[in-house]
């Protein structure tokens, strides 16, 4: 992403707010909970938008490139790996990046 990217701070203030509005003010003070607050209404913001430019790429890439990365995924979410699998997420991996060399893409090996 080449330019740079705004947020909806009002969004966020407000989502920080409601956090703020459901904590124990009380018991852990102003300062602490409109703190962490905001720290989680800026993860938030950040994680959805990063979820929109992935999805944006997945919307764009070819059936080639989705299949691999599909496939990649299904490894990486495996809990026990055997030999085999190892030497499956190099090729995969490799053949990820040949696709996104010829087609010009460039999405990112996780994405």
């Amino acid at each position: 992403m080449t330019t740079a990217a705004t947020y909806n701070r009002k969004a966020i203030m407000n989502a920080a707010w409601e956090i703020v509005r459901k904590a124990n003010v009380a018991l852990y003070g102003f300062r602490t909970i409109m703190r962490r607050a905001l720290k989680a209404a800026w993860a938030n913001a950040k994680h959805k938008r990063a979820m929109e430019v992935r999805q944006e790429k997945q919307e764009q890439a070819t059936p080639k490139v989705v299949c691999i990365q599909n496939e990649i995924a299904i490894l990486e979410s495996k809990t026990h790996w055997a030999q085999p699998d190892y030497a499956r997420i190099g090729v995969l991996r490799a053949a990820l990046r040949a696709v996104l060399s010829q087609s010009g893409d460039h999405l990112t090996q996780s994405g």
